[in-house]
């Protein structure tokens, strides 16, 4: 596997980019594709939905979103929609009835739309986006991928018999409205530079446009106990009246991210996944080698058919948790519909970020994020209330393009979690 210290950006990154995309896209193409009957990926996101989303404020986005669901609900009886239901999420600090929270200058409400059986259903489904700023083309992805769902179609009608679904696609208003992004220290402490960036000698100045934050959603710090994030985990219990089976997180990289060009460009999307492990089990995988590299895998290969052999890699150990089962088939499900995974590129991004924790790999383009650890003791929202899942991040690349992965890996987690991975 390449490795480098630092990295060199060639002049002619046009022409390298046309020959990347050449060879990724006609391996993409070489294989038999798969038409969706749950999400038209074409008809959902589409160049100008994004472009009209590029910039979008909250404000103008929860109109969107409303006006579009009600459109959807006005066909349920003349075209046999399904009806999405639009759920304010109340301020806990308020109480009563009321919706509002206060952003600089104004109060603004907060929905979240649900869909599917809410009275006996098999499995139930948290999907959330909007959680930074600049990553409106996702929350408009995921809008759009509700509406899809809530069309007619036989396929359709059995995922929402079988399961009830929370849309939380504006999860965080304050990151939205501010345009900004939240991050804290591996300690789970509010920080106030950038995650890695130029205060360290670093090449990368600010390279997810962490310079100004919202840390609202909070981890095991203060902020944990925001209004935003207390809300948000009562709605979601309150609504499923249990833990969610399953959790889905969408993210991007945002707008500013330009370096290192030849790590992300063609990396596609990243599955992070939620699991928790014991400390005994933590401590015996970070004892243990990351299968990444040729000649790995070539002794991985050998000692998987040895039943006498001690595990060497912490892929062997976690393979066969039916979590990761879950995951690597929303993966394969991902490249079936046409998009690209990140596989052994984050391996070669992630070595050039300076002091960054490496996480577990679990498998191609799948691993287990060193901020879901337990050691650090670093909880997102969903976390707190012992959700398990799997988090998203598509990579620097066209908008266009991070929203359609993103709206096929929400078909990949519909299909395999909702669905069973059975039509």
């Amino acid at each position: 596997m390449f490795r480098a210290k630092q990295v060199f950006v060639p002049r002619n990154t046009d022409k390298i980019d046309r020959k990347f995309d050449k060879l990724i896209d006609g391996h993409i193409s070489g294989k038999p594709l798969v038409k969706s009957d749950l999400i038209d990926i074409d008809r959902a996101v589409t160049q100008e939905k994004i472009e009209e989303s590029k910039w979008i404020d909250y404000e103008g986005f929860v109109n969107l979103a409303l006006k579009s669901v009600k459109a959807s609900n006005k066909l349920i009886q003349k075209e046999g929609y399904s009806e999405i239901k639009i759920l304010p999420v109340i301020n806990v600090d308020k109480g009563g009835d009321n919706n509002l929270f206060d952003l600089p200058g104004k109060r603004l409400p907060k929905y979240s739309f649900l869909i599917g059986n809410t009275k006996n259903p098999v499995v139930k489904i948290l999907v959330m986006g909007g959680k930074h700023g600049g990553e409106s083309r996702l929350m408009r992805a995921l809008l759009e991928g509700l509406l899809e769902i809530a069309r007619p179609g036989d396929t359709r009608r059995k995922l929402l018999e079988r399961t009830e679904i929370l849309f939380d696609i504006t999860e965080d208003p304050w990151g939205v409205y501010n345009q900004t992004r939240g991050a804290v220290s591996r300690s789970g402490q509010r920080v106030n530079a950038s995650l890695v960036g130029a205060d360290r000698g670093s090449s990368l100045s600010n390279p997810w446009g962490l310079l100004d934050r919202n840390a609202v959603i909070g981890r095991n710090s203060p902020e944990a106990l925001d209004v935003m994030t207390r809300s948000n985990q009562a709605h979601y219990l309150k609504v499923f009246g249990r833990k969610a089976d399953w959790m889905y997180d969408a993210h991007e990289t945002c707008e500013y991210t330009h370096y290192p060009d030849l790590g992300f460009t063609y990396g596609g999307i990243l599955f992070m996944v939620h699991l928790y492990v014991s400390d005994t089990q933590l401590g015996t995988l970070n004892q243990l080698d990351d299968c990444i590299g040729g000649w790995k895998k070539v002794l991985k290969f050998f000692n998987d058919r040895n039943p006498l052999g001690a595990i060497k890699f912490r892929q062997q150990l976690l393979y066969h948790s039916p979590r990761l089962e879950k995951i690597r088939k929303i993966r394969d499900r991902v490249k079936e519909l046409g998009q690209r995974t990140m596989e052994e590129k984050y391996e070669r991004a992630i070595a050039f970020l300076p002091q960054t924790e490496r996480d577990i790999r679990v498998d191609e383009s799948i691993c287990i994020g060193g901020m879901m650890f337990r050691i650090p003791q670093i909880l997102l929202g969903p976390d707190v209330l012992g959700y398990e899942g799997n988090t998203t991040e598509s990579f620097q690349q066209d908008l266009f393009v991070r929203a359609k992965q993103t709206i096929a890996s929400l078909e990949a987690q519909l299909y395999v979690i909702g669905l069973g991975g059975a039509r």
